[in-house]
């Protein structure tokens, strides 16, 4: 389960910052974490360096590990996960969907909306989602405790293009204070490569090959159908002959 961090902000107020130059951190290190240190100007580097050094240190946020397939781990439980996003930013997560594994069978499937910390939405004409529809959706943060129970147990997390989807997963887990799950990620392209020598290896590609029904860019649909994409592969590695 995620492990909430201390807060950041109080820690620096406890240290005797004053307001001004604490709301400056916030807005620096939520601009770091979107975009990158790179599009900052060196006082704004310095100046997040020197408020870093002032905070108690703590282990770093573990990242996802990214796999680039099935390799040897047994079938039993494992959680497919797939994010829509509303911008270009990693933090901006507008939807979510899991669908748990055991045995061989999906057993729990859940999809939510989320609201995402700004109302700019660049890929409506992709996912079809518009701030109207998540303004009254919970945030990453609310939502997260509850969906992290999904997890439980888990030998890894499938998505497709996996990267991707583990990259938002630690933005917002990283904007919500909380831990990224510690399960690996396995990508779904490259277990398609592997086992089927497919190309190319988009997601609609995949599921045609595999005639699987797809609803691409609905997060339930993608993340189901990455699920049995791992299911269908791991059918394949267990046949006779191979």
């Amino acid at each position: 389960m995620p492990m909430e961090q201390p807060n950041r902000s109080a820690e620096l107020r406890a240290a005797g910052w004053v307001e001004q130059d604490v709301r400056r951190y916030e807005r620096l290190s939520a601009y770091r974490s979107r975009w990158g240190a790179a599009n900052l100007d060196r006082d704004e580097r310095r100046f997040l360096r020197g408020a870093e050094a002032a905070l108690p240190q703590r282990r770093p946020t573990a990242a996802p590990v990214i796999g680039a397939g099935l390799g040897n781990v047994p079938p039993g439980c494992f959680v497919a996960l797939d994010f829509e996003t509303a911008d270009q930013g990693r933090d901006s997560a507008c939807s979510i969907a899991l669908v748990r594994v055991e045995k061989g069978t999906i057993v729990q499937r859940e999809h939510r909306l989320i609201r995402p910390p700004r109302r700019t939405f660049v890929f409506t004409s992709i996912h079809g989602i518009s701030w109207s529809q998540v303004a009254q959706a919970p945030t990453f943060a609310e939502l997260w405790p509850q969906l992290a129970a999904c997890l439980e147990g888990a030998q890894f997390i499938a998505a497709h293009n996996a990267s991707f989807d583990a990259g938002v997963l630690r933005a917002c887990c990283e904007q919500a204070g909380q831990r990224p799950p510690v399960q690996p990620f396995v990508c779904t392209v490259q277990v398609a490569r592997q086992t089927w020598n497919l190309r190319p290896t988009k997601l609609p590609d995949v599921c045609r090959h595999l005639g699987l029904p797809l609803q691409h860019h609905d997060a339930l649909s993608d993340a189901e159908a990455c699920a049995n994409i791992v299911l269908a592969a791991i059918s394949e590695t267990r046949s006779p002959g191979r």
